[in-house]
């Protein structure tokens, strides 16, 4: 992480990155005692640093998927391609070939199927198979001898592909499902034949269990690839028993040579890894935005205490200098003593006090305490403070008073508008919970109505 971090300075000291000038406005804005121009330059080297970081990770994982497809599809003395084992489905795969010194053009796409029992495998199966279905469909019933309850008959065995298809010699007693038809009478029993016939790629195999019932579509490169596919669905034939395909090698007196073509899981990874980073440069600046908005709601917020308690100091006999010096010294003793966290507004005012006992005029303290907020009401006490030291002090407490209640009425103003925004995110969380009692009320009720 440490070399990222100085390869971000260095790149930042080469290239002269755009937006510089508002990033650390904005800095200033959220930082003011700590200086724009350092916090800047940290925010942007960390932003730098989280982007080459995200691309360095995702580059490096691209690059080794990449590699490996690639030797894969470097790899011209192919001679199999794997196939899914027993009952997994075909594979689909696509290859280029070259036939002698003549390249196809048009990939191959080529669906290898299954790994297949051979013919002994097939018989054995299915004299397993055949042994244990007279336990298996039994269902609730006890043995064939006794069937009083439909029977469980399968299409498929449990353990191998096979497909079984059913028969019986009356309908009229049972179905090809195990259904008992409501014909069935005699409580003696009815005898019956039913039959599984079992399949497996061609291959087909009848078992028979007596069963007592009782009530109850080109150019010659064209060719050239047909004739290349036609000659490997010959192999999948012939080696359909074997774990892999085998590849045919020529035709007639032409070699042929494969290679698999590369996967795109590298350039797929890759291309997130772009996407990823521009989201975090970007991301990083909506979100120092969103800081700049929320310092903005703070200081409004404070905006109608500040007044009052000026215009209440002042009313008392304190000069506006001694009453803007104790709101800020009363904010930093509790600051200092935990009781209060930091606010923006008043750590403007600690500044501007540093800056009057540093020699800045007064009135010059006040207009640069409303320039640094960056909030409009503030541009405007700051511009207050100032023409009333040079205009004298009558009428001040009037308009501070004035003051005062327009900011208290744009509070409640903002108050109510806070809560209308909060009220509309609700509603989503809200739908979903209709969403949710509807489904349990109403699934239920056609639930009983199917029942």
């Amino acid at each position: 992480m440490k070399i990222i971090r100085r390869f971000a300075v260095s790149i930042l000291k080469k290239f002269k990155l755009s937006g510089n000038a508002e990033i650390i406005k904005k800095q200033m804005l959220l930082n003011p005692a700590a200086g724009g121009r350092k916090e800047a330059e940290k925010y942007r080297i960390d932003k730098l640093s989280e982007v080459l970081s995200v691309l360095l990770i995702g580059g490096v994982l691209s690059a080794v998927l990449t590699a490996g497809t690639l030797i894969k599809s470097l790899d011209e003395d192919c001679l199999s391609i794997e196939r899914n084992s027993y009952g997994e489905g075909d594979r689909t795969v696509e290859l280029m070939a070259r036939v002698g010194d003549r390249e196809i053009e048009e990939p191959i796409s080529l669906t290898v199927g299954e790994r297949q029992y051979s013919d002994e495998e097939t018989e054995r199966i299915f004299d397993e198979i055949g042994e244990r279905l007279p336990r298996q469909i039994l269902g609730e019933n006890s043995s064939l001898e006794r069937v009083e309850y439909d029977l469980e008959l399968k299409e498929s065995a449990e353990d191998y592909p096979v497909n079984i298809e059913w028969s019986v010699d009356n309908y009229d007693v049972l179905n090809s499902s195990g259904t008992i038809q409501e014909e069935v009478k005699d409580v003696n029993g009815t005898p019956v034949v039913l039959t599984a016939s079992l399949s497996y790629m061609g291959r087909y195999a009848d078992y028979s269990f007596p069963v007592l019932v009782f009530p109850r579509h080109r150019e010659a490169a064209g060719r050239i690839r047909d004739m290349v596919i036609n000659k490997i669905n010959r192999y999948d034939t012939l080696t359909v028993s074997s774990e892999n395909l085998i590849l045919p090698r020529s035709i007639g007196d032409k070699e042929i040579r494969y290679r698999v073509l590369t996967e795109k899981t590298g350039a797929l990874i890759l291309a997130l890894t772009v996407i990823l980073s521009l989201v975090i440069w970007y991301g990083r600046d909506r979100d120092l935005d969103n800081r700049i908005k929320e310092r903005e709601r703070e200081m409004l917020l404070d905006y109608p205490d500040i007044v009052s308690r000026l215009n209440l100091f002042f009313f008392a006999g304190m000069t506006i200098r001694g009453a803007f010096e104790r709101i800020a010294s009363d904010y930093e003793k509790q600051r200092r003593s935990g009781k209060k966290e930091k606010r923006f507004a008043f750590e403007e005012m600690l500044i501007s006090v540093r800056e009057m006992k540093g020699g800045v005029p007064e009135s010059q303290a006040y207009q640069n305490f409303g320039i640094r907020a960056g909030v409009r009401r503030y541009g405007k006490l700051g511009t207050l403070l100032s023409q009333n030291l040079q205009k004298g002090n009558s009428g001040l407490t009037a308009v501070l008073e004035s003051e005062a209640r327009d900011a208290f009425e744009d509070r409640k103003a903002n108050a109510r508008k806070t809560g209308e925004e909060a009220g509309t995110k609700l509603l989503l969380p809200m739908g979903i919970m209709l969403l949710v009692v509807m489904i349990i009320v109403i699934i239920p009720a056609f639930l009983s109505f199917s029942i």
